[in-house]
């Protein structure tokens, strides 16, 4: 493998589009596309997540004859295909017929046993928006034509029910009355309740719309399935594997199903966590990858932890809210559910949330792999294996939620490290810590990325924000004057975040970043929900939080102070930004890009990294690319767009076996990649070449001794390759 190139597919790209790209990828270079969810989704998705029929594939993207041109002309260009799959998780959507069939026939239905439920006498489905009664009375909750509608979505009423609708006349045009209507509801196989009630199905995370699939069971292995193993694919990504009852009984299925095609996981591996080696896998998505560049490109931790500390007035034990933020999540979000399995498990609510608060990884394994925690739990009397099991599905939602959707917007001393994947306790790593980590994926087809649909924000954001812990001392200055200029009248840590994000993510302040920045950051205090939250919005605070936005925007002394220093940033950030390509295509692995980020790319949180990407202006670009990449200036996106596009050839050329450390970077084969991680001072070391080398930016010939800054124009980082 070259590269994968991750297309996040919707209604603005589907496959026809994509066959119209083909060209531009083959060009630039890479070997496969990594294609988000194609199967039917719920109308106007975004993102394919949203399954409504795993066997039908998506007509908004073109049906499976497009879909299947699609291959056969990506094939014949030299590109394969991965295809993101979903095996958790469907919508709740009158398009998803398998649950409408369970909800109408229930016990009878051949549905019963497809989606994870807890076998009562009902689905209790937390869709409302207001109670039951407020939503019949105000005729939002509604008979039509046999069926019962809620804003657009249409459920099926039960023999039972259709009987009451004959005695009511309605054939006759009679409409049903309210207390007709709350009759009628009553004997459902269905509880319809508001949303922040608790259902009693599992959820993918939190997630009311997302009802989880039981695909344990091998007659929903092989529907779920049945139409994406017959296509002519390369390879499969598995969506949130660790929310599966037994993710290696899952990926021995799909293994041999497939034929032995590639699957990869997505699996958020700890810093001291592989994957399991008995898993039929080939690798995970990359976000160990990416978490290890972040940390070797912030500088001064200690300090910059200092800085925010002393600015938000807060010594934070980390450790503490970490456990604090996963034990509110359990206690609210998944109450329910915990309530459920601690009569299961035949333990007290309370220690059970104790217990999953602690856990330091994802998830565990049992019976596959060991754990004391859960032994302990496990020799109880009447706590099976089963129901052991049964818990771990719910441990990566609780620490997702608890810690990736809590904890990393609250704690905020250089956000670059707050990341999927990331452990905020950890915010630097040396030089030393990451060739062991490259050591340790020789030889892997682990993807190296960057970049995702699910990162908090795209590698050059992350790369700007870096810079400012090399210059720790005129950020602290200038936040502390900021803050006294403007004077706002929010949390000081959420200030901090939001000043950091603007440095990061600036593209001028016009009214579009305006939107996006204030969408932004109402996202970032509501899953903090320290002074306001989704369930409970507290509109005094977030207008605050959107008047600091407007003000940046608007104050002239403001603007004038943040661009002298945003100037350096911005300066400083393209040169760590070329530092994370190098290392990206260059180390054990293989590279992922996200559509659109082989140029300079700002992205904040989703929805704002779904964005469409202008591939027409991308191959403009790529038609233009000098032989001397350095004679551009770095703002050009072409210089980036280039790198790629010859480290993507090198890839292909050239043999990157082993792995060198070296004290200013390492070498793969016959290529040296050497680099800073400090970029803000000239690189005085000296390097002795043992031959001659080509540098695949600027196409000079190179011999002898130089120093590091000589060789690596302002770029901090050079890519040569031995004659």
């Amino acid at each position: 493998m070259i590269a994968s190139y991750r297309l996040q597919l919707n209604a603005g790209l589907t496959f026809e589009d994509v066959e119209g790209y083909l060209d531009y990828f083959r060009e630039l270079g890479i070997s496969h596309l990594y294609l988000s969810p194609v199967f039917e989704a719920r109308p106007g998705s975004l993102h394919g997540y949203d399954v409504v029929d795993p066997a039908l594939i998506s007509r908004e993207l073109g049906g499976e004859k497009s879909y299947l041109r699609l291959i056969a002309r990506a094939r014949a260009a030299g590109i394969r295909v991965i295809q993101d799959i979903v095996p958790n998780h469907m919508a709740i959507d009158s398009l998803n017929w398998r649950l409408m069939d369970l909800l109408e026939k229930w016990e009878e239905s051949k549905y019963f046993e497809f989606f994870d439920h807890y076998h009562e006498s009902w689905l209790i489905l937390p869709l409302l928006e207001e109670d039951l009664a407020e939503a019949v009375r105000k005729g939002a909750l509604r008979e039509d034509q046999g069926w019962l509608e809620y804003r657009g979505l249409r459920l099926p009423i039960n023999r039972a029910g259709q009987k009451l609708l004959g005695v009511m006349g309605r054939g006759s045009g009679v409409v049903p009355t309210e207390e007709q209507i709350l009759r009628l509801l009553d004997m459902q196989f269905y509880k319809l309740v508001r949303w922040t009630d608790y259902p009693n199905y599992r959820r993918f995370f939190a997630v009311n719309h997302l009802i989880a699939l039981r695909i344990e069971l091998e007659e929903v292995f092989r529907e779920v399935h049945s139409l994406i193993l017959r296509l002519p694919v390369d390879g499969f990504r598995v969506d949130h594997i660790d929310g599966l009852y037994d993710p290696k009984q899952y990926l021995d299925r799909l293994k041999h199903a497939s034929g032995n095609r590639l699957v990869y996981v997505e699996k958020i591996l700890g810093f001291d966590e592989t994957l399991c080696k008995d898993w039929a896998a080939d690798g995970t998505t990359g976000y160990d990858f990416l978490n290890r560049v972040n940390l070797l490109l912030i500088r001064n931790a200690d300090r910059m932890v200092d800085i925010y500390e002393r600015f938000a007035g807060n010594n934070f034990d980390v450790s503490s809210l970490i456990r604090k933020c996963k034990k509110h999540v359990a206690e609210t979000l998944f109450r329910g559910d915990l309530e459920r399995l601690s009569g299961m498990l035949g333990i007290g609510l309370e220690h059970l949330i104790d217990l999953l608060s602690e856990f330091s990884a994802y998830r565990t394994y049992v019976p596959y792999q060991d754990n004391q925690e859960l032994r302990d739990l496990v020799a109880r009397s009447g706590v099976t294996e089963h129901s052991v099991m049964r818990l771990q599905q719910f441990m990566p939602a609780i620490y997702a939620k608890g810690y990736e959707d809590k904890a990393l917007f609250i704690y905020n001393p250089i956000i670059s490290a707050n990341e999927v994947g990331s452990d905020i306790r950890k915010l630097q790593i040396s030089m030393e810590e990451f060739h062991s980590f490259n050591e340790s994926r020789v030889g892997t087809l682990s993807l190296n990325a960057t970049s995702t649909h699910d990162t908090k924000f795209s590698e050059d954001v992350r790369a700007r924000i870096s810079v400012i812990s090399e210059i720790p001392e005129k950020w602290y200055d200038a936040v502390n004057r900021w803050h006294d200029n403007l004077r706002p009248r929010i949390d000081r840590s959420d200030e901090y975040r939001f000043y950091q994000t603007l440095a990061g993510s600036y593209t001028g302040f016009d009214d579009e970043y305006r939107s996006r920045i204030r969408d932004h950051m109402i996202k970032v205090v509501r899953e903090a929900g320290l002074h306001t939250s989704w369930e409970a919005p507290n509109q005094d605070y977030e207008h605050e939080v959107c008047c600091l936005v407007d003000q940046t925007f608007t104050d002239r002394c403001f603007r004038e102070d943040f661009l002298e220093l945003e100037r350096i940033i911005e300066r400083y950030g393209y040169a760590k930004s070329l530092i994370t390509v190098a290392l990206k295509f260059t180390s054990p692995g293989v590279p992922d890009i996200y559509q659109g980020t082989e140029v300079w790319r700002y992205l904040l949180t989703d929805p704002d990294n779904r964005a469409q990407v202008d591939f027409n202006m991308l191959e403009r670009l790529l038609r233009h690319l000098p032989v001397d990449l350095s004679s551009l200036e770095l703002s050009d996106p072409r210089r980036k767009l280039g790198f790629i596009k010859r480290l993507l050839e090198l890839r292909r050329d050239k043999s990157l076996a082993g792995y060198k450390p070296l004290a200013h970077g390492y070498q793969v084969g016959d290529v040296l990649v050497l680099f800073d991680p400090v970029v803000t001072r000239a690189s005085e070391e000296v390097v002795s070449l043992d031959g001659a080398y080509t540098d695949i930016i600027s196409n000079e010939k190179i011999s002898g001794k130089h120093r590091l800054c000589e060789l690596f124009h302002e770029d901090s980082v050079c890519v040569i390759v031995k004659q």
